[in-house]
């Protein structure tokens, strides 16, 4: 059965579990907010799966991959005056 949270729930439990987190409330809204983090919502509440969360927090970092060209995310534009 899922341990369906609010996400400031999650965040408690978060907290409780490591007190010294570097993850915010902020931070965590965000990665909903931008579907990182699979969420139900449920009329004006938000609810996470609170295992998913640590799943997704439990996998190693993946830094974005530099394109084949050599060039990173940012890239030249022109600019005609």
């Amino acid at each position: 059965m899922p341990r369906m949270r609010m996400i400031a729930d999650c965040y408690h439990l978060l907290k409780q579990e490591d007190p010294e987190t570097a993850l915010t409330l902020c931070a965590l809204r965000r990665l909903v907010k931008d579907g990182s983090i699979p969420s139900v919502h449920t009329g004006r509440k938000v609810l996470v799966d609170y295992d998913q969360l640590l799943a997704y927090l439990s996998r190693p970092f993946q830094p974005e991959e530099v394109s084949q060209s050599g060039e990173g995310p940012i890239r030249p534009i022109n600019v005609n005056l």
